[in-house]
Order: C-alpha cells, then structure tokens, then sequence
C-alpha cells in the first residue's frame, strides 16, 4: 500500500514535470528564441523528471526502457529529458509517392469538407488520406480549392477519384478561396479545414454532435494539438482590449478545463463546422480580412452577434496541426503572416463595443465562469453511468438528463474508467464536464479543488465515495447531498438473513451500517431511492430525506401480445449479488418443478458480467448471452419476466423496466418493494420455490391475467415519469448555495 502511494506520488509529478519541459522548449522554438537550457523553471523540471525515472527505474519498473530500445540516441534523450513524451502517434509521415485512391460517393452529404490548398501537397495528401482513413459514421464529400500551386497539386489531386477540385486561375488566398467553394458547397453542414493537419478518429461526428444536443448552435471547433502532443487551442479566447489568444496553448490536452464542451469566443478556421444555410446568410468570411488572419474570430463573433447563435469549442473532435506549415511562423515582408497585425487594427475597431465587456485576464476558472452561466452541480461515482448495463447508472444517466433541463451545469468525477466509451463521449456530448482522473491518482480530491468555486450542489453516490468527499465538500462550503442508491446496511442485513449470521459478517455488516448512518447524519440532504427506505432511515432518526426513485418511460408503439411471445427473461448487472443468487434459484430450484410440465419453456438470464456461477447455468434451454447493447428484442418476444429476489434493497430496475415493455413481472416482495404495486393487477407476488412455480404455469397458460398485468404497468409506472421526476428532483438542487 505505502508502495503504491509513493508510485502515485512519483508519477503525478513527473508528468507534471515532463508538461513544463516540453511546453517550454516548444515555446522557445516557436518563438525563435534560444532554447531554455539555462532558464530555471525548465533545468528544475528536467532535474525532477530524471530524479523520478531514476527512482521508478531501480525502485519500482525495472522495464521502464523498453519503449526506448529501438530509438536512435537523439530520439532516446529526446524522450528521456521529455521533449517528445507525448507525441502524437501513428501520425502519417512526410509520402514518398502519391498513390492514386478514392474517397467515398455520397449523392446528398451531410458535411462538406473545405480544403484550400496552395502548395504543399504532402501535407494535403495526408490530410485526405486521415479524412478517409478516420472519418466514420458521417456522410460527407470533399472539396479542394488548388488556389494556383506550382508544386504539381493538381496532378495529384487529379488521381483521388471523388473529390471535387475547383482550380483558381490565380492565387486568391485563402478567405476568398473558401467563400469560393461555399457556392459549390451541398452538404447541410460545413467544415473549412486546414490543408496542413491530420484529423483522428471520430472528429467529424463529435464536431457535429452539439447540433443535435444543444439548441441554438452556430458554429463548432476541434481540439488542435501540435504533432508532439502539446495542446494548441482548446478554443480561442479574445480579451477586453480584442485581443485574441489559443485558449491552452502549449498545455496538457488531457488538462481538466480543455475536455469539456462549452462556449467560446472563437474557433480556429484550421477547423470549424458551421450550418451552410448560417454561412450564406453571413455570406461567408468577411473579405475585409482578405487574403487571411481575423477572418475566424470576426466570423464567430459575427454568428454570435448577429445571428444571435452559440459557439461552441468540442474536446471530442482531436486534430493534429502541423502550425505554419501555409502562411508561415513569423510575419515577414513576403508572407502572408503579416496580415496578422494589419487585421488585428480591422477586428479591433469593429468589435470594440463587445470585448470591453469581457473580463481582464483569461485563467481557468474565468474562463468557466465567462462560459457556465446559472448553477453548477458536482456529481460524484465509482464509474461512469453504464446506462445499458445496470439500474443504478440507467437512474443516474437519467437524472443528469434532467438536470441539465432544469438549466444546471453538470460536472461530473467518476473515480474510475473515467473515458469509457460509449459513455464518456455520450456524457460530454450532452455538455457533461467529465473530470478525468489519471490512474495514477488514487483520489479525485485534486481534481475537484480547481473546480470547487464554481460549484454550488455536490451530489455524491454510494456510501464508500461519500466517506471519501462528503465532508471535504462540506468543509468547502458545498451543500452535500448524500445520494444512497439503495441502503447497504438493509441488503447486508437482508442476506445474512438468507446466508446464515455468520458472527464475523454479523460485526462486519453492524460496523459498515453504523458508518453509513453516520454519513446520512452528517450530510445536508439524504436521498432515498423508495418511501420504504426513507421510513426505515427515519426510524434511525434521520429526517433530512428526501425521494428520487427511478425514472421510467413506457415504450410508446404497438406490442406483440400473448401468442406471439415465448420463453422467461431475467436480467441484472451480475457485479450484484442478489442477481447471482437470484439466477441460480430460477434456474436450479424453480425451472426444472415448470419443466416437468412446460419441457421446452426457455430462459434468458440478460445482463452485464456474468460470473462462472451464472455462466455454468448453460443449457438448451438456458440462454446467457452476457452484456447486450439493445435488450429490447428478448423483451419483446418473452411472454413472462420472472425476478427471484431473495433479498436486496431500494428500487429494482429490472422491475421497472419489464413494466416499460408491458411485459408481465413475477417477483418476491423484495422486488416489488416501494414500488406500490399490486398483486395480479401490476404483477404476481410469489415468494417461495413452489409459488413462483404456480405462478409461472398459471401466467403462460392465461391469456386474460397475461392482458390484465400488461395493461397495469403504463398505471404501475406513472410515478416515475420524467416529469413528475423532474419536479421532485428541482425541490432537492434548487436550494443552492
């Protein structure tokens, strides 16, 4: 344990180190100085990151190296000192020849992508060679404006077959170039693209995501980050004297305030999305900045302020810039660099009356202030809500979906698999500030501290992360809310019941209920999942509870009814317990008494996880088929849902969700608990091996009791409607601060 400690500690600063080595010598670079052999903060940081490899080499990795075995010796202390440590992988290098290929027909295109070239056909090669290689789930096609290049663009180009090059009989630059091609533009969306970058995996289905997530979106921007992994522009922000700067430069892109999707002032036209029906009303860049340089930033403020739309910076949509590579990295009489300080005057006069309302500085947690507008409420899990995998993460999923209606901003800090996708990417594209933990951390404590000011509400789950933060929150002045999920205590409590009272689990269950009570007494609010739970808690004397159960939405299209429908369906998350113990009851205790009657019934045991216990339930008749995404299939097509609890606490999900599909439930009281359900009208109690056996036989052979039940659940479920959810769930946050 102390190892571990000391491990976290090391790695912690020595990526904080390695930050400052290479965001120093690439600003040096950059700029054209010296580089900072000598400069203090940079010799400091290259002493520390020695000091920790050295200690993780002999004291705790001995295969530190192996990634450096096959480095040439300027390569290996590149990446030994830390200048390189965190390039960009796989990056396509510099072609030796220009293979013909071919990009991909659309006929009606979602996205078309605008590429102004002039020169520099290595670059432009590989930029559509990623555009083909790592743009997925999005119809698009490709133009490229060749504005009079001398370097055989032309000839190249002219060997991609489906891509749509407009030849400039003289060079025009690139504003002018891309309002060009706007005219020839078919898809619904817009991207004007960079000539010089390589752009990864999913970047054009995120940049198009905040349009169907967010209302009033006008123009969205991508992650730059420099080919050795520093980031370039977490989108641009412009100051009170107008004046422009890449949001994070030179930063760490993992860095918690450059991953969430929020407004900005700008983003960069290396790579922005925009509605092609906005940019013709806005006729395109504004030609007064022509050939370049001011024509990004006064476009956004012209979709903010004229067309009264949003702006948005994606950290989903990644983009390798290769910065320069065009226009040049210093303004010379000879470039087009030197438009620069020519179209700064221009920007500044006409947008004089707007940035002198902007804050003096542009740190962090001004920026989010600038940005996140209203309340901020900060959620703390074990995980990311798995929201097709169990009940607790479907519930949570849904109540953030909530609260972000009611207009509160959302931070959330999951302690573990904190980018796992499906959900990270669903999470954020929502407009959920996801604060991503390193694995080395072993708390998220660090992460919370630079967000804490802006936070009003702390909404925690689950007993072991609410020991974790739920006083450090409250010593910082945040409400805490302690969310139980379910009560613990009264499930352990439950299963000895069942189990046997073991003496050392009886001692071991009274010492986690006494810290839990504990908890609740401590917090500002408690939030119980049933009114059977929060009586029982009330009965301990604790009265600050409130009720948020789980959310249910009915399917709302025609079902199969009784004689279309076969078979029982089960499903939990098998990471439970009470699921395992539940399964192996079914299917070795009550199945083979309905077999000798119902030989060929069969049983689908669904759910995430499922352990050797529940695997080796297997049979011909028997179905685990592990996690399904969409388990809307077997419950259309099963006649009976039967959930065997023997114990267990809080709402049951499962139980909800068979009464969503109108599919009729048999269960213990344990499951049927603090739903308010009766019996043959909402579902059928059984209790015991041979009840649930009559039940069974008498639901698969009656059609009208199998009608009586599917009708009840749309009765059954309107407690936990969205709506009535909502309006609880205001009463609870909207105290605020």
């Amino acid at each position: 344990m102390r190892a571990n400690k000391i491990t976290r500690w090391i790695d912690v600063r020595k990526r904080a180190a390695t930050v400052i080595i290479a965001s120093e010598y690439y600003r040096s670079k950059e700029s054209g100085k010296r580089l900072p052999i000598l400069k203090p903060v940079f010799l400091l940081a290259v002493l520390q990151r020695f000091v920790y490899v050295l200690i993780s080499l002999f004291r705790f990795n001995r295969k530190l190296f192996i990634p450096y075995r096959r480095l040439s010796f300027y390569r290996f202390w590149r990446r030994l000192i830390g200048i390189s440590r965190f390039e960009v992988p796989d990056l396509l290098p510099e072609p030796a020849s220009f293979k013909p290929f071919s990009l991909p027909v659309r006929e009606n295109p979602e996205v078309s992508i605008v590429i102004c070239v002039h020169n520099h056909i290595g670059f432009t090669y590989n930029c559509l060679q990623s555009i083909l290689a790592n743009t997925q789930g999005v119809s698009y096609e490709v133009l490229v404006v060749d504005d009079y290049s001398t370097d055989g663009t032309g000839k190249v180009l002219s060997q991609v077959e489906h891509l749509r090059v407009i030849e400039n009989e003289a060079n025009i630059g690139f504003l002018k170039s891309c309002n060009k091609a706007l005219q020839h533009c078919r898809g619904t969306y817009v991207c004007f693209l960079n000539n010089d970058v390589q752009v990864l995996p999913g970047w054009l289905s995120h940049l198009i995501a905040p349009f169907h997530q967010v209302d009033g979106v006008g123009l969205v921007g991508a992650k730059l980050i420099y080919p050795y992994g520093l980031l370039q522009e977490a989108g641009g922000i412009v100051n009170y004297k107008g004046e422009p700067a890449n949001y994070g430069k030179f930063g760490d892109p993992q860095g918690i305030f450059f991953n969430y999707l929020r407004e900005t002032d700008y983003c960069s036209g290396a790579c922005l999305l925009a509605k092609r029906t906005d940019l013709t009303i806005l006729e395109g860049f504004d030609e007064t900045f022509a050939p370049a340089y001011y024509e990004d930033t006064d476009l956004a403020f012209r979709m903010r302020y004229v067309l009264n739309k949003k702006v948005y910076y994606q950290p989903l949509s990644k983009v390798v810039h290769f910065e320069g590579v065009s226009s040049g990295k210093v303004a010379t009489s000879g470039n087009v660099k030197r438009y620069q300080t020519v179209n700064a005057e221009k920007f500044e006069k006409r947008w004089r009356h707007v940035f002198e309302t902007f804050p003096p500085t542009a740190n962090h947690t001004l920026v989010a202030r600038k940005f996140i507008k209203g309340k901020t409420i900060l959620i703390i899990e074990p995980l990311l809500p798995t929201f097709d995998q169990d009940s607790g993460s479907r519930r949570m999923f849904e109540l953030i979906k909530l609260l972000l209606k009611l207009n509160w901003n959302v931070i959330f800090s999951p302690e573990a698999n904190t980018q796992e996708e499906p959900y990270y990417s669903t999470l954020v594209n929502m407009g959920v500030w996801i604060l991503n933990k390193p694995v080395f951390h072993k708390s998220s404590k660090y992460l919370i501290r630079p967000v804490i000011s802006i936070v009003d509400v702390a909404w925690v789950s689950r007993p072991h992360m609410n020991r974790r933060y739920g006083r450090f929150l409250k010593k910082n002045g945040i409400r805490w809310i302690n969310d139980a999920v379910d009560l613990h205590f009264l499930r352990e409590e439950r299963e000895l019941e069942i189990t046997g009272k073991d003496s050392k689990k009886l001692r071991k269950v009274k010492r986690r209920k006494k810290r839990e009570l504990s908890l609740f007494r401590a917090s500002d609010t408690v939030i119980a999942i049933t009114d059977t739970e929060a009586e029982v808690l009330n009965g301990y004397g604790i009265n600050n509870v409130q009720v948020v159960p789980n959310i249910h939405r009915p399917v709302d299209e025609p079902l199969p009814g009784f004689a279309d429908r076969q078979g029982i369906c089960f499903i939990g998350g098998y990471r439970h317990q009470p699921n395992v113990d539940a399964a192996v009851w079914l299917v070795e205790e009550i199945m083979p008494v309905v077999w000798e009657e119902l030989p060929g019934l069969p049983v689908y045991l669904l759910g995430s996880l499922p352990p050797r216990r529940v695997i080796d339930l297997q049979s011909d008749l028997v179905h685990v088929p592990g996690y399904v995404a969409d388990v809307s299939d077997y419950f259309l097509s099963s006649r009976i849902f039967v959930a065997p609890l023997r114990y267990g606490a809080g709402m049951k999900g499962k139980i909800g969700q068979s009464l969503e599909f109108r599919l009729p439930v048999i269960t213990t009281d344990i499951g049927a608990e603090g739903m308010g359900l009766t019996d043959r009208v909402h579902y059928l109690r059984a209790n015991t091996t041979g009840e649930f056996v009559h039940a069974i036989l008498e639901l698969n052979r009656n059609s009208e009791l199998w009608s009586v039940l599917s009708k009840g659940a749309a009765e059954a479920l309107s407690p936990y409607s969205p709506q009535r959810i909502r309006e609880t769930l205001a009463e609870v946050v909207g105290q605020g601060r």
